[in-house]
């Protein structure tokens, strides 16, 4: 019996007679609603559930929901081995050469015997070519493999990152996000930590909320630098010191440090962020398939990632309207170790319970997999509403897992104990049990169909990297992040100063004004004196670029039988931070960024595992700065005292600065003469436009900004040249930072009346030019949002018609079931009769028999007349009921045609609801909302500083940004 494509229904196989051991003709389908409520699959090894779980992952994709799929073992990778042409030469390349060794066949021979394996197997379940092809297009598939290069690399500083909804309204679920992902980090330093009870977990988690409080993102090293220098003084009622004394809390920093020491450790920063939405569709919003290839991990590490991505997960979920149609699917194989029952706690337990309980309302499917049932807290799965349930291994994993199917009935469910033992006895390879409390019919047996994608058991990493290189060279470049080196930029022992001024403050009439910088903060960056040190500047970046030493792995992290590097004395005995400068001391306490820039990191080696530099190679270092460039002053310059004139903060250090420059330059400094701060001046305009729009909803205020370096005394400005990233007005400041040199301001940034004359006409321009786009759906009439990105708008969309289309396919559904209920009640009727006719014809024949018999005995005697009347009568009766049975039959496969024609129109009838929808889905327009004259106000028009840095690199005098570059939009 065919299947029948339809949206929202999985194709999952057939219905298995226990009593026969044969399959019977009852497809089983699966509403994919129903995975809202869960699942847990339970098989032993060979048990078939590996198949089983990719067949539904298959469904998924074709269904257009997408997964993140946590795949320790990497056996999920094979959902990317998906051949519509079924040749061999398609499977050649991943077949297992040893199991053609095994099987005593050449490996052309095998990889033939393979793909006609697939070809029949797939033909026996009526599944086609062009289904495995629209599998293959509907979803694009990812292999992640955190801490290796083989996949698609990802990175782990956006989970550390400051919630963007911001920290008021939403501190419950923050804190238990914080509390996740501490406790992994703790893991990963092999410490076993409970929240509360355990120092490090609260001193940790502290410095994660007094950042994300104030709205401030943490990397690693900043997270060695406040264990250190805690942004706090007290924990609770106890100062810091007397809580978590200087040198306990040294020696936890050393700890983390391993992390970041590790070479490895680029792998872990450099990649695509665990942004959940990123993950599951496309800049298209096509959807995702992204699997997390975790086979090279250790324990800690992969409980580390998980627990990131769980919590990245509940964080998104939590942004989610609700819906009862499923938005995507998580997906967890082998969950072993990871969901243990009490009183084992690991880090991926709490968020996992979490999204156990709380994912249903928003759409978010999970599916936990394992071949372990005696590590499950069935407890916590009581939350699963669908089981399914393989071979098991011992007759304690059976009463285990009927433990858990017991949590799981509903109080009204008809569950039979004893015929569900009986079931689970006697399974089959590739056989389930499905026990769906959203099915009235109770549990049943099942056995699976064909896998669309080819089962060759986990890839190799080298296989990993194959399937990937195209999507490799596609991000080259991209996600790429800097080693750690707010640890590693300054000596130990020395003060970073900050980089930024301080908060300025926005007046009511629309202009800045700013607090003066301290008065104890330096001028010019020190000038070199005798060492590498006393520049600011780690002496080992002046190595060309393929000679870069690295300290070798710590012995604490995997495959490293190397100590770390040796440890400075501890911190009572050298002084391991130096206070805040007095003045800025109570801005400091509230501002973690600004008071991370004042902490001493821990040590010069202590970082990143850079070495000092080896004998044979030294930095040059001159005693004097560079001389100064041409059209530059030591004395700023005089100006109208109503000349507005406004500093851009100091964002790259001279050493970030010098990084930049060997990377642009592709080879490093050799020699370096010191360095000046430069200001050039530019002018500088900033305008908000508010945009007030009540029929789209849009309400929203957005800064255009302009940095034009030489104004003429006449003439007109193309300011679409000039566009520039936008500044919050609180970095500015009023007065520069220290001493510097500075430029020569262009003719027309003195003339007042030019300067009048620019403010008019950038106002003009503004006007005309800033009008902000919004993506509209008119059949769906819904509006986008400010700033809302193309893919997050389609992502709302996709879910809203996936909603309307799922209303739909009910309807239509219930429209042709009662017709095909109608028909299905008549053929049985007549299957009755034409069961009964049959009875009937056959007791006919043989009483035809007896009479035929019997009469030739008559006649025989010479009762001709009797005899002849007799049997006449019983072939009359014979024809007659085999008239009856010809008809009934005839009814019968009239009703059957009937049947399988109304199936036909069922399913084309959905599927012209799907295309319908998805059409809508897919179809955006745009609308351009443009702001009003008196909306646009101008908060900063004056003469721009823009910081730079003079330096001496290799006998050559260069000048490098100290501020982003001019960054048009």
């Amino acid at each position: 019996m065919p299947f029948i494509e339809a949206p929202t229904t999985f194709y999952m196989g057939r219905r298995y007679n226990p009593e026969t051991r044969r399959l019977d003709d009852e497809v089983v389908y699966y509403d994919s609603r129903d995975l809202t409520t869960h699942m847990v699959v339970v098989g032993m090894t060979g048990s078939g559930k590996t198949g089983m779980c990719i067949s539904l992952l298959e469904e998924a994709v074709l269904d257009n929901i997408p997964a993140i799929c946590i795949d320790p073992k990497g056996d999920i990778t094979n959902l990317l081995l998906t051949f519509p042409n079924l040749r061999p030469e398609d499977f050649a390349p991943w077949v297992n050469v040893e199991d053609a060794r095994r099987a005593g066949l050449s490996v052309e021979e095998y990889t033939s015997d393979i793909a006609q394996q697939w070809r029949d197997g797939l033909a026996s379940w009526s599944i086609v070519p062009p289904r495995i092809a629209a599998m293959k297009n509907a979803a694009q598939f990812n292999i992640y493999t955190p801490g290796s290069d083989a996949g698609l690399p990802v990175s782990i500083l956006h989970s550390l990152a400051a919630p963007r909804e911001g920290w008021v309204g939403y501190e419950e679920a923050h804190r238990e996000r914080i509390s996740g992902i501490v406790t992994a980090l703790m893991a990963l330093i092999g410490k076993q930590v409970e929240p509360v009870k355990d120092r490090e977990h609260v001193l940790v988690s502290n410095i994660f909320e007094n950042a994300w409080k104030n709205g401030h993102d943490l990397t690693l090293e900043d997270i060695i630098i406040q264990v250190q220098k805690p942004p706090f003084a007290k924990l609770g009622v106890f100062d810091v010191n007397t809580f978590f004394p200087e040198k306990d809390r040294f020696k936890l920093a050393m700890e983390l440090n391993n992390i970041i020491a590790s070479p490895s450790f680029q792998s872990w920063i450099n990649g695509e962020p665990l942004d959940i939405p990123r993950l599951l569709y496309t800049a298209e919003g096509r959807p995702k398939v992204s699997i997390f290839y975790m086979a090279h991990l250790t324990e800690a590490e992969r409980s580390f990632i998980i627990t990131l991505l769980l919590e990245n997960m509940l964080a998104w979920m939590r942004s989610l309207s609700g819906t009862t149609s499923l938005r995507s699917l998580l997906y967890f194989d082998e969950v072993f170790g990871h969901f243990p029952p009490a009183p084992y706690n690991p880090p991926t337990k709490e968020p996992l319970l979490r999204l156990l309980k709380q994912a249903r309302a928003f759409g978010i499917g999970i599916v936990l997999a394992t071949q372990n049932p005696g590590d499950l807290d069935y407890k916590g799965l009581s939350n699963a509403g669908t089981w399914i349930i393989g071979k098991l291994q011992t007759d304690n994993d059976k009463r285990r897992v009927l433990g858990g199917l017991q949590a799981a009935a509903t109080a009204d469910s008809n569950m039979d104990v004893a015929s569900i033992d009986t079931l689970l006895s006697n399974l089959a390879p590739r056989v389930f049990l499905m026990n769906n409390v959203h099915d009235g019919s109770g549990p049943y047996l099942f056995h699976t169909r064909w896998t669309m994608s080819y089962l060759r058991g986990p890839l190799t990493r080298q296989q990993i990297r194959t399937l990937m290189e195209p999507r490799l060279k596609a991000m080259q470049g991209l996600y790429v992040e800097p080693m750690p080196a707010a640890v590693s930029s300054v000596p130990y022992g020395a003060t970073l100063y900050p980089t930024t001024p301080p908060p300025a403050q926005v007046a009511a009439q629309g202009t800045v004004t700013a607090t003066p910088p301290p008065s104890t903060l330096p001028g010019t960056p020190a000038t070199p004196a005798s060492s590498p040190e006393q520049t600011g500047l780690n002496p080992s970046l002046f190595r060309p670029l393929t000679q870069r030493s690295a300290t070798p792995p710590p012995s604490s992290l995997p495959g490293s039988s190397t100590p770390p590097p040796p440890l400075p004395e501890f911190p009572h005995q050298t002084g391991n931070s130096v206070p805040l400068p007095p003045d800025v001391a109570d801005e400091a306490s509230t501002s973690p960024a600004l008071e991370s820039l004042y902490q001493t990191p821990i040590t010069a080696p202590f970082s990143q595992g850079i070495n000092p530099p080896t004998p044979e190679r030294t930095v040059s270092l001159t005693q004097k700065g560079p001389d100064l460039p041409d059209g530059y002053s030591e004395k700023p310059p005089v100006l109208s005292a109503s000349r507005a004139q406004f500093y851009l903060p100091i964002s790259f250090t001279v050493q970030q600065a010098m990084r930049q420059w060997e990377q642009r330059m592709g080879y490093e400094a050799t020699k370096f003469g010191g360095s000046q701060l430069l200001y050039r001046p530019v002018l500088l305009a900033q305008a908000v436009v508010r945009y007030l729009d009540r029929k789209t909803g849009v309400e929203t205020d957005q800064r255009w900004a302009f940095h034009v370096p030489n104004v003429e005394g006449a003439g007109f400005i193309r300011w679409s040249d000039y566009q520039a990233t936008p500044i919050d007005p609180a970095q500015i400041s009023q007065e520069p930072f220290g001493m510097a040199y500075y430029g020569t301001p262009s003719a027309g940034l003195t003339d007042s009346k030019r300067m009048t004359a620019l403010k008019t006409e950038l106002v003009d321009y503004v006007y005309r030019s800033a009008a902000v786009t919004v993506f509209y759906n008119s059949t769906l009439d819904v509006y986008g949002m400010a700033n809302e990105s193309r893919r997050d708008y389609l992502i709302r969309v996709s879910q809203l018609a996936r909603e309307k289309r799922d209303q739909e396919i009910d309807a239509t559904t219930k429209k042709f079931d009662a017709a095909i209920v109608k028909l299905e009640d008549r053929l049985r009727k007549e299957q009755r009769e034409l069961d009964g006719s049959k009875q009937v014809l056959d007791e006919l024949k043989r009483e035809d028999l007896y009479t035929t018999g019997e009469a030739v005995m008559g006649l025989l005697k010479g009762h001709t007349a009797y005899t002849l009347s007799r049997m006449s009568r019983a072939r009359r009766y014979k024809k007659q009921a085999a008239e009856r049975t010809s008809v009934t039959e005839q009814n019968v496969y009239d009703l059957e045609d009937q049947i399988e024609r109304a199936q036909e129109q069922l399913a084309d009838a959905l599927r012209e609801v799907n295309d319908k929808w998805a059409k809508v889905a897919s179809t955006v327009e745009e609308v351009k909302i443009s702001p009003l004259k008196k909306d646009i106000a101008l908060e900063v028009f004056g003469i721009g500083w823009v910081p730079a840095w003079y330096v001496t690199i290799n006998n050559q005098q260069v000048i490098l940004p100290a501020y982003p570059a001019k960054q048009t939009t």
